[in-house]
């Protein structure tokens, strides 16, 4: 009989935002550019429950971690000198598939697309000078997988991510709303008042985060001697 604890928990990969910065993806508190909530017929509703992507395929990680020395050369001698000097967390690319087979599964994968275009973005323009936020950078994101053991709330931010668009595969047509913004000078799209997008029904995603810890974080919770006892102090 197993005396364990209960392995209930949802150990899919996702990459969410914190939820003190939820609000200035999705709205709903006040906080500009959007002091009022998401429309359920937004683009970027579908991860607004999970403040961000729950990956519907398990996906492939390349985790690679090094530490850096420098070389000491002495005149005559033949075998040089090496001490440390650091080592840092490594980046965590993502190799994630996602289908879109469904009604659900085509605007979740629109969702996605549209999410990780917005978290490579600082705040911009004459609207942001308006609202307070001009140059405010993308906000920081948690990646988690596997356990307390693999990557547990790590604190990333998104560096770089790039999605093949391949030929040989089905599109199916997305409908969404599209938010008026008033302004009447402003972009005029080449598919007139449509609220349609398409999508292809496979595709892959190559997604790069890189760990962002905080210095405060660094000097008061890291501590080499308790992941050695085997405690889970929060760090990869």
């Amino acid at each position: 009989m197993a005396t364990g604890k209960s392995t209930n928990s949802d150990y899919r990969a996702r990459l969410q935002l914190f939820r003190k910065y939820a609000d200035t993806i999705w709205g709903g508190k006040g906080e500009a550019p959007l002091d009022k909530p998401m429309s359920d017929s937004s683009v970027m509703a579908p991860l607004k429950a999970n403040r961000g992507i729950i990956f519907p395929y398990t996906p492939n990680i390349y985790y690679a971690r090094s530490a850096n020395y420098g070389m000491m050369d002495f005149k005559g001698a033949n075998f040089p000198i090496y001490s440390f000097v650091n080592s840092s967390p490594p980046v965590i690319p993502l190799i994630a598939q996602f289908t879109a087979t469904s009604k659900e599964e085509a605007k979740y994968l629109l969702a996605v697309l549209r999410f990780l275009n917005v978290m490579v973005q600082a705040d911009f323009g004459e609207q942001s000078v308006s609202n307070g936020t001009f140059g405010r950078p993308p906000p920081l994101m948690q990646f988690s997988y596997m356990g307390p053991f693999g990557f547990d709330r790590v604190p990333c931010i998104l560096t770089d991510f790039n999605v093949m668009f391949p030929n040989t595969v089905d599109y199916v047509p997305v409908e969404h709303g599209i938010v008026d913004t008033g302004n009447k000078d402003g972009f005029t799209s080449a598919f007139g008042d449509k609220e349609v997008t398409y999508v292809p029904t496979d595709c892959e995603f190559t997604i790069n985060l890189t760990p962002q810890y905080s210095p405060r974080r660094i000097r008061k919770d890291y501590n080499l001697d308790d992941m050695k006892r085997g405690a889970n102090i929060g760090f990869i």
